[in-house]
Order: structure tokens, then sequence, then C-alpha cells
């Protein structure tokens, strides 16, 4: 925002950070964080780290120090501002046919003390690479969307390196878990208080069969993408039980009958379809029209430790390049669900990925120099509520093209929600209106 912009909306401002004041404390604290969300909000050709803000806001030096203490030493809680910010996202998003995405992010470091900085796969950076990275989860609803929350990955040369945790400020019983871990429990602790229909991912966490299986249990509907070589059975195979082998050994567990046949994976499958199986669907309006790409979809048993294991929708995707990229989802979508649907679905992820690039280009998510655990996570607990805010003022002043399209160029959220209803109260989603165009 422009130093106009926010004089304009300073009055809402003000009413937005009082909001939030309440939970920070009695002293100087919601003070130090009314200018701190006004300068990661404000244009900065720089970077939005504590110094830069301190400068941009208070035009004096001595306010650096201040600025620096808030943000990294001064404990003030982040987890209640975090679940204030998600009531208030219910009240103002909350549909039945929302949908709670999954995602991470990474941010390029140097050095070793920054917490959970290690060599691993960058994705801002497209290889390995010295950075941090964290879990988030979006939601899409009632016209918009925005990031709720977030968990910093821990690779395990931290946790196991307890003198390297305290210096970092890490809490005390800590331990490793992994990405798609971190996303459950995300899961676990937002799943009653947004309204949603679906949940969506892509393969990191698609290709982890213990987040899969827990949102199964859960009973939650999802369509998140899996690797090429997740293994399926096109049809559900005989399963012999304990017992005794031909042999007379005892056998302890189940296996598949022999003679039955093996599961495929994916790839196998994609390949195996007569070109009458594919159609092309759109999945995206924007500014350059209406984008099309060839679905396909087959009813399979997923393979789950070596038995078969829930009947799914396998969805298939492909482009129109030269080389057609494929992409393949599952789902646990009701039989009768329409394809469009979860083609409309399974393109819901675009919001996070919108909202990383607002957070990272006009926020401030990455420009952070703290380098301890109360730090990461109070700066980005306030950029979760300037991302908000400007979601707010987006929705007040319908600043939107006639496409609707958002920062990352993809279409916004059609009217009526991005999937389904609720999968134990709504209604069922293959009824839902996605507000794409019919099949060409």
């Amino acid at each position: 925002m422009t130093p106009a912009d926010l004089r304009l909306a300073l009055p809402l401002f003000d009413d937005f950070v009082q909001r939030f004041a309440p939970l920070l404390g009695d002293d100087s604290r919601p003070e130090r964080a009314h200018a701190y969300l006004r300068g990661l909000l404000l244009d900065n050709a720089d970077n939005k780290t504590a110094e830069a803000i301190a400068l941009k806001v208070y035009g004096d030096p001595s306010q650096v120090r201040m600025m620096q203490v808030f943000i990294s030493q001064t404990p003030w809680p982040d987890a209640p501002l975090r679940e204030e910010l998600g009531c208030w996202v219910e009240t103002e998003l909350g549909s039945n046919h929302g949908v709670l995405v999954f995602d991470e992010s990474s941010f390029p470091k140097c050095g070793r003390k920054s917490v959970g900085v290690a060599r691993q796969y960058c994705g801002a950076l497209g290889k390995i690479a010295n950075c941090q990275v964290a879990v988030y989860v979006a939601y899409a609803g009632n016209g918009g969307h925005t990031l709720l929350d977030t968990r910093l990955y821990l690779p395990e040369i931290w946790v196991d390196d307890p003198a390297r945790c305290r210096a970092a400020g890490v809490p005390e019983g800590t331990i490793f878990r992994t990405k798609p871990e971190l996303a459950f429990e995300l899961l676990l602790g937002w799943r009653g208080r947004l309204r949603h229909g679906w949940v969506t991912f892509d393969e990191v966490y698609g290709r982890d069969p213990g987040f899969v299986s827990g949102l199964e249990e859960l009973g939650e509907r999802y369509l998140g993408e899996v690797p090429k070589d997740t293994r399926v059975w096109l049809k559900r195979p005989k399963v012999q039980e304990p017992g005794t082998s031909a042999r007379g050994a005892p056998r302890r567990k189940p296996r598949v009958a022999p003679g039955e046949p093996s599961p495929q994976t994916v790839a196998e499958v994609a390949a195996a379809l007569p070109a009458s199986a594919w159609r092309r669907l759109a999945f995206r309006e924007g500014t350059k029209g209406v984008q099309y790409a060839e679905f396909a979809r087959v009813r399979v048993v997923a393979e789950r430790d070596d038995l078969p294991g829930p009947e799914l929708w396998l969805v298939l995707e492909r482009g129109h390049e030269q080389k057609p990229e494929l992409k393949y989802y599952l789902s646990n979508a009701a039989q009768d669900c329409p394809l469009q649907t979860l083609v409309q679905v399974g393109h819901t992820r675009w919001p996070i990925e919108d909202c990383f690039l607002r957070g990272k280009d006009e926020l401030g998510l990455g420009d952070y120099e703290v380098q301890g655990w109360r730090g990461w996570h109070h700066h980005q607990t306030l950029v979760l509520l300037a991302l908000w805010f400007l979601v707010l003022q987006q929705r007040r002043l319908g600043k939107k093209n006639q496409h609707g399209d958002d920062v990352a160029g993809r279409a916004a959220t059609p009217p009526g929600g991005a999937g389904g209803g609720s999968a134990t109260t709504s209604p069922d989603p293959c009824s839902v209106d996605l507000g794409v165009a019919a099949a060409a």
C-alpha cells in the first residue's frame, strides 16, 4: 500500500489493530504491533526487516533496537492472534463449500543459526540450498482466501541437537515432525473452527499414507495430488486372512490371495486409457480467457501397506503442450460426484500460491532477519494479519477486474465456494455450481 492508501484506510486500520490489541498485553506492545503492521503494509523498495520498518514508520534510528526487541525477544503470545484471525475469517469467508489448502514455502537463509535452517530442497530456488521451510494452511471460502496458520519445519539434524535448539529458543519437548505430520496438526487445530467441504494438497502430502488415512478417519473429503508411482488396483483383489500356509507354516498377516492381479502405478493406469476416456474441460477463467486441459477419471482401489484400501477416484490431468505434463489426483469424493467438480477442486490450490506471492512480494513474508523461534513466529503471525487486512480492504473496495483475477493471475473463488459441502453437515458437492465453463 502507498502512504496515501494507508492514510485513507487509517481509521479502519486502527480498528483492525484494536481487535488484536487485548491479546498483546497492556504495555507498549499494541503500539509496536500497530507500527510493525503499518511497516509491513507500506511500500518499501528495500525489505520489511524490523530495522527497515522502524525507519519507515518512525523515521527515527533510535526506534530500531526497540522494534527488533519487540519482534525477537518480547514474550507476547502469537497463537491467540492467529486464533482470533481464524474467528474473523470464519465470520467473513466461512462457507460449507470452503476449502482448506495445505502447502509449504521456503526461505533461503545464510549461516546455521536461524532456527530450522538446513541444506534441503528450497522451492523458492528450485534446488537444494540452505533455507528454512514452513508448512501453511490457507482457507478459500466465500469469495476470498487467506493464510490461517503455519508450522516451522525442524529437520532431524536440529531436533537431534538439543544445544542448538536451546540456543534458538525452540520449546522443550519439540520432536521431529514430517511436513505431512505438521499439516495434519494444523488440520486438527482448524477443522472444527472453519466450515469447509474439502481438503486439498500437493504430492508432498499425497505420498504420505498416514496423512491421507488420517483425513479418511476424520471423515474429511479430500482431493490431492499424488506421485506417479502411487499404486492402485482397478478391481478389489481377494485377500487371504491369517492362517496356515500351504506348507503348514503359520501366516500371521493377511495378504493378497495368490493369482490375484498386482497393483499398478497410476502412471500405468493413465497410459492404458483409451482416447475416449479423456474429456476437454475448462478449469480456470482469467485475463487470458478460459483455460482448458484434458481430464479422465477411473474408480480404483488404493494400496495401503500392500493390501487393498478404500475405493477412490483417480483423476488424471494432461495439458495441451507438445509434451503434456500428467498430473494424478486421488479423492474420496462420492461415486456420483461429477468430474467437473473434481476438476475444479483440484485447481483450488492456487489460493495458497497467491497468498505466498502476495506475502513475499508485498508484505515481507521472507524478509525477516530474526534467528530464534520466537522472532520467526512473531514475524509470521503479523504478516498473516497484514495479509488479512489486505483481503478485507479488497473486499470492502471491490478492487477486482471483470474476471476477478488475483495477484497470481488465477480466477478468484467463484460464488458459492470452490468445492462441495461439509462431509457431515452440508449438501452433497455434486449439485454445487462451481462457476466454471462447461465441457467444450
